[in-house]
C-alpha cells in the first residue's frame, strides 16, 4: 500500500476500502470476474481510465493479493491478470452490489456504455438456487462483441468468458439491446427469435427456461 491513500483505522471496512475504495477499482475487478484478462482487454473495456491508472490499481491488487499475473495457454500465451482464490471471495458481494445499484433511482444514461456481461452479474445473484440446478445445461451467449458461457444444474453455477468449454445445449446469437430487453422481460424469447433479433442453435425452449432463470431484478419501491 506505499504510497496509496489509507484511512488508518483498525476496521475491517477501513482495510477493505484501502485497497478497494479507489475509483474504477471495482471495476477492475469486475472485468476479471469471469476469468484472465489482457491488460489490453482491460484497457478495452475501460476506455476511461487511462493506462497509468490502470498499472497503479493493477499494482495495489496484486500486492494485496487479490489478484495475481498469468500466461494464458497456447495459442494465447500472453500475459494476462485472474482472481486470485482470495480475490474470488469479491464475487458475491461484487455481484450484490450490482443489484444494490440497480435501485438508485436515477435516470438511465442513453449515452451510457452498456455490456451483457455487466448485465449478467445482477441477474446470476438474483436467481434462485433450486431454478438454477433445475435449468441442468451449458448455454454460450454471443452478444455483440462478448462470448461467455453459462453452467446452470445441481452443483451450482460457472460463468465465464470465452467460448464455452463442453459442447452447449444452446448457443444465443444476439444484440446488447435486445439481451437486455429479455433479461428485463420487456420482450419474450419468442417474439425475439420471430423478429429475428436472436439466433439459437440447439434446444429453443431453453432459451425461454434461461430467462425464467436469470432475469434482472425489478425496482423497488423506497
Amino acid at each position: 500500500m506505499s504510497g496509496s491513500r489509507v484511512y488508518g483505522q483498525n476496521c475491517g471496512l477501513a482495510r477493505a476500502l484501502d485497497v478497494l475504495g479507489e475509483r474504477w477499482t471495482l471495476l477492475v475487478i469486475r472485468e476479471l470476474n469471469m476469468g484472465p484478462r489482457r491488460y489490453k482487454d482491460l484497457v478495452e473495456t475501460l476506455p476511461g481510465m487511462g493506462t497509468n491508472l490502470l498499472a497503479a490499481r493493477l499494482k495495489t491488487l496484486e500486492a494485496a493479493k487479490v489478484i495475481r499475473p498469468v500466461l494464458l495457454p497456447p495459442p494465447a500465451s500472453v500475459r494476462a491478470y485472474e482472481l486470485t482464490e482470495f480475490g474470488k471471495q469479491l464475487r458475491p458481494m461484487l455481484a450484490q452490489l450490482a443489484v444494490w445499484g440497480l435501485q438508485l433511482d436515477v435516470p438511465d444514461d442513453d449515452d451510457a456504455e452498456s455490456r451483457a456481461s455487466w448485465t449478467l452479474l445482477p441477474m446470476v445473484a438474483t436467481a434462485d438456487p433450486v431454478k438454477i440446478g433445475s435449468l441442468d445445461a451449458i448455454v454460450e451467449l454471443r452478444v455483440g462483441a462478448e462470448v461467455m458461457w453459462i453452467k446452470a444444474d445441481s452443483n451450482g453455477l460457472d460463468l465465464a468468458s470465452g467460448a464455452a468449454v463442453i459442447t452447449p445445449d444452446l448457443v444465443v446469437e444476439t444484440d446488447v439491446p435486445t439481451f437486455i430487453a429479455l433479461s428485463e422481460g420487456s420482450i419474450s424469447p419468442a417474439q425475439a427469435i420471430k423478429d429475428n433479433s436472436v439466433t439459437v442453435r440447439g434446444d429453443r425452449k431453453l432459451l425461454t427456461r434461461f430467462f425464467r432463470v436469470f432475469r434482472l431484478p425489478r425496482r423497488q419501491d423506497a
